[in-house]
Formats: structure tokens, sequence, C-alpha cells
């Protein structure tokens, strides 16, 4: 037999980031997935330089054709494949899975409700005591930092993934951090109850704020996350 003909079975996980960001966003857990023998692709999604004018060239499209290309490029040597969404990364994994073979999803701190204004002014009033402005000068970089455009197709690409969840029928893991001021906490409850699948698992992670994986949560995070993907490793080595 011709070993160059031999497909070596591999485990794929493509992480994708949120809106706005870069990779960074998700890199603990894809060095972590790494370590663990995964096959790991993590793509920075078109328009996502950091630079405005390179945001406003591009639409909701071309960032899932972008996880799209790094999809195709795991199914040609992986035999499963899992999807890791952080925020704006969760819709992109769901739009995959209604197109594509996907095995697992897990989206962490997925909107569906942004925005907790509640949590928004704890913040700013906690920058006030601690003389430190840090939570304030995030929330205008973002206001200004992204084109209105781009906001447009992230919305318009919410639109489009809400009536596709009731046909996500592989086993889900909904992360929601509850500290999270970006994505309302009711976001994941409203995934839960809408996607398909009859294997889905949901929790709330305290001290966990929207950049979850950076966050104080992290290492429980992970290790729930690594947990959730073996599990289905298992699982379908026993089909």
């Amino acid at each position: 037999m011709d070993e160059s003909k031999i497909k070596i079975k591999q485990i794929g996980c493509l992480l994708i980031h949120g809106f706005g960001g870069n990779v960074d966003e998700v890199r603990p857990l894809a060095e972590c997935l790494k370590i663990k023998g995964y096959k790991v692709e993590s793509p920075l999604l078109t328009g996502h330089s950091g630079k405005r004018r390179d945001l406003k060239k591009c639409n909701y499209e071309d960032w899932i054709a972008c996880a799209k290309e790094c999809y195709d490029r795991l199914h040609a040597e992986c035999d499963t494949i899992y999807l890791v969404g952080f925020s704006m990364g969760g819709l992109i994994s769901f739009q995959l899975s209604v197109k594509c073979k996907v095995d697992a999803i897990v989206t962490l701190n997925a909107p569906i409700y942004f925005w907790d204004f509640k949590r928004v002014g704890l913040n700013i009033l906690q920058d006030f005591k601690d003389r430190k402005p840090d939570n304030f000068r995030r929330y205008i970089k973002s206001s200004i930092g992204l084109p209105f455009g781009a906001l447009i197709n992230f919305r318009i690409l919410l639109a489009k993934t809400k009536p596709i969840l009731n046909q996500i029928v592989c086993p889900v893991f909904i992360v929601q951090g509850l500290e999270d001021d970006t994505v309302r906490q009711k976001s994941a409850n409203y995934i839960f109850y809408h996607i398909a699948s009859q294997h889905k698992k949901l929790r709330f992670y305290k001290n966990a704020d929207h950049v979850i994986l950076w966050s104080k949560a992290s290492k429980v995070v992970i290790r729930d996350v690594v947990d959730f993907l073996e599990d289905n490793v298992i699982s379908n080595i026993n089909l």
C-alpha cells in the first residue's frame, strides 16, 4: 500500500475570534489544544488587521468565507472537526455548521443580545473608585474604532444566524461569563433553548468578563472546554 495515500486520522479544531478583535482572543485555548495534539486553525478574519480602513472594505460574508477556508484545510486532513467561536465567532460557527460537517461546537460569550448597560455602568463606577479609567477608555476605543458599515454587517450576521439555530444538531457547549458587559447573559439562554441539538450544555462562569479566555476564570473555562471536546472524542469512538 502506498503510505503517502494513507490518511492519518486527526482531530481538528477551528477557533474563530470576535468582531473587531484578533486571534489573541482565543490564543490561550489554541495553545492548550495544540499541546494536547489537536490540529488547530485560528484565522485572522478578513479586515481584522486592527486598521479601521481594512474593516470598512469587507462584509459578513467575507468573515464567513475566511473561516470556511480554514475549515476546508482542516477537513482535508481531519476526520473530526470541532468549532470554537468567541463572541461573533460563535455566530460564524453556527453558520458553518449548517453547511459543513461539524462534530461539535463551543461558543464563548456568543451574542444574541448585546451591551449590558448595567454592567457597563458598574465598570465605569469601578474606574472612578480605582482612579484608573481602563474600562472607560475601552468603551471609547470600541465606539470610534469600528466603522458603521462593519457594525451593520455584524447586525446582519446576527439576524441571519438566529433563524438557523433550530438546524444545529451537533453537540454544543455554551459558555457565558457573568461579568460580560458586551454580551448579555440571556443570549446564552436563548441559544440553549433554540438550538435543536439533543446534546447541549450551558454553563455560566463567575469572574469572567467578555474576553473570557483572558479573564480570572480562564483556567476553569479552558479545562471545561477541553473536557467537553474530549468527551465527544470518546463518544465518537464508541459509535
